[in-house]
């Protein structure tokens, strides 16, 4: 990580910051969607793991970029794409996708717990039938008019 340059330390701080940024968004966005996440234990923790999974994917995403810091990497713009790529995929499946994913169920389930109510449960279709029923009422009534093509 010591190789890395300024700018460098600009993406990696902007990969760390993105669940900071998208809870700022989140919580402009729907006010209400903050007041579960600080009065409740969940909620507060969920965001905290989230902020942490944030920092975590920073520290990640520094570290294969130092890995891709060499004279044959840098040498042409597509190598050094490449290993930007490289360094951003591994942090972002496994740190900034499960942090966004606790920021958005967090409140939601901090909220359901606070109000008594347990998560809700689908039942899965057992036969086939049951299948086709489903979807038979989940299909429009009417199918809107398609250009019909002539015979050939």
């Amino acid at each position: 990580m010591a190789r890395l340059e300024a700018r460098q330390w600009g993406l990696v701080a902007l990969v760390a910051g993105s669940p900071f940024f998208f809870a700022f968004l989140l919580a402009a966005k729907n006010p209400g969607l903050v007041e579960p996440v600080l009065g409740t234990v969940l909620g507060g923790a969920s965001w905290l793991l989230s902020a942490l999974l944030g920092l975590l994917g920073g520290a990640v995403f520094a570290t294969f970029l130092g890995m891709t810091q060499g004279p044959e990497l840098t040498a042409s713009p597509l190598r050094r794409v490449g290993g930007l790529l490289f360094a951003a995929i591994p942090p972002m499946l496994l740190c900034i996708v499960p942090a966004v994913c606790l920021l958005l169920a967090g409140p939601a389930l901090a909220l359901r717990l606070e109000q008594g109510q347990p998560a809700p449960r689908e039942s899965s279709p057992r036969t086939p039938q049951d299948i086709a029923e489903r979807l038979r009422h989940q299909l429009p009534r009417v199918i809107p008019n398609l250009p019909r093509m002539g015979p050939w």
